[in-house]
């Protein structure tokens, strides 16, 4: 269980429920281009991955369907930045229909369950976050083969080609450039820091791994030999994931810092350090209560923002573009890191609360 300082206490199960209906409304109709002339009665419907189905009823004539097969599904807070942008794009584009897909907690192989269904559907394009390159390659490359446009949203692969899946463009964050750049702010801050766990909640996540590898480069350079760096898979489980905590950390009396590659395991973290008396610089990931809050109350050092609200708004763009007009994008859209800290957590906190709202983001702190 994670121990919340007013002597609560909450596994990230029943944490990550206090979304409610807020994060349980997945993104479902969203849209792309010139809005045409009513000629068409459709439903747009918003599914959840437990199967949840909210329709309404609009007139607009459909012009594709693309579909977002993600891993960030209810049991992720992030999904509410996908959800909000989601709206908003179903607003401004309401002829293209996007579906999204997720299963309920990170699994790479339920992600690959949901993304072979929807092949077997012939959307029109695919926009998928590549958590695992080796196990999405395949389909995903039959897929392109046979006609199905994809971008990549949230996670790229980070391979060179041919091994490269090759989609039109990746939208989403430089997973390695946040490691480094928090690494690197966290050091200016605390200059004594000599050695670094690195917890890891995704256990085979790219993007996690990719994290960890930017922190342990930036440190170093700056520190060379005189700089250990741990990895440390920790899993999802609060009470498993602690065990393992204060075990390693009961063995590694060395370790004087902690980057938890998820914002919600970094209460963890402490949790464990405090009981027992160790005192730990903490940096952590992503725009979240959690860490925004851990930082406002001098617990958390850094995190970082990703830029999720755009990872569901160009993806489908850039489907659309290509369907009606043959555009290819040059490049890759990067939309983050940005660096949170003491100085700006403040910005970040009413930002975020716009999107969670006030009685959500509260109870989302865990601190």
């Amino acid at each position: 269980m994670v121990k919340k300082m007013g002597e609560k206490s909450i596994n990230r199960r029943d944490y990550l429920k206090y979304t409610g209906t807020t994060i349980a409304g997945l993104v479902v109709g969203g849209a792309l281009g010139y809005v045409l002339k009513p000629s068409e009665v459709i439903e747009k419907t918003v599914t959840t991955t437990v199967e949840k189905t909210v329709a309404t009823t609009s007139v607009v004539k459909k012009e594709y369907e693309f579909h977002f097969i993600s891993h960030i599904g209810p049991a992720d807070p992030n999904m509410k930045w996908l959800t909000d942008s989601g709206e908003a794009f179903m607003k401004r584009y309401p002829e293209v229909v996007v579906k999204y897909f997720a299963p309920e907690e990170f699994d790479i192989k339920k992600q690959l369950e949901l993304l072979r269904t929807s092949i077997a559907a012939k959307p029109d394009g695919l926009i998928v976050p590549i958590t695992d390159p080796t196990a999405l390659e395949k389909d995903l490359k039959e897929a392109i083969a046979a006609g199905i446009p994809v971008v990549a949203s949230n996670i790229a692969d980070p391979r060179k080609p041919p091994e490269k899946i090759p989609y039109l463009a990746y939208v989403g964050g430089d997973e390695y450039l946040t490691g480094y750049l928090t690494a690197k702010r966290t050091l200016e801050l605390h200059p004594e820091i000599r050695c670094t766990v690195h917890a890891i909640p995704h256990v085979g996540h790219v993007g996690h791994e990719m994290r960890g590898q930017g922190w342990q480069d930036a440190m170093k350079e700056a520190l060379g030999e005189k700089y250990t760096h741990y990895k440390l898979a920790i899993g999802e489980d609060a009470t498993k994931a602690m065990e393992i905590l204060t075990s390693f950390l009961e063995a590694h009396p060395e370790v004087d810092s902690a980057y938890p590659t998820a914002g919600w395991a970094s209460p963890w973290v402490y949790n464990v350090a405090t009981k027992l008396g160790r005192k730990l610089v903490i940096s952590t990931v992503d725009e979240s209560p959690v860490s925004i809050e851990g930082i406002l109350r001098g617990i958390i050092t850094c995190t970082h923002s990703q830029g999720f609200w755009l990872q569901n708004y160009y993806p489908p763009l850039i489907l659309y573009l290509y369907c009606k007009y043959g555009f290819i994008p040059r490049s890759d859209f990067i939309t983050g890191p940005i660096i949170i800290d003491k100085t700006n957590a403040e910005y970040w906190k009413k930002l975020v609360m716009s999107i969670f709202g006030s009685e959500t983001y509260e109870k989302l702190t865990l601190w």
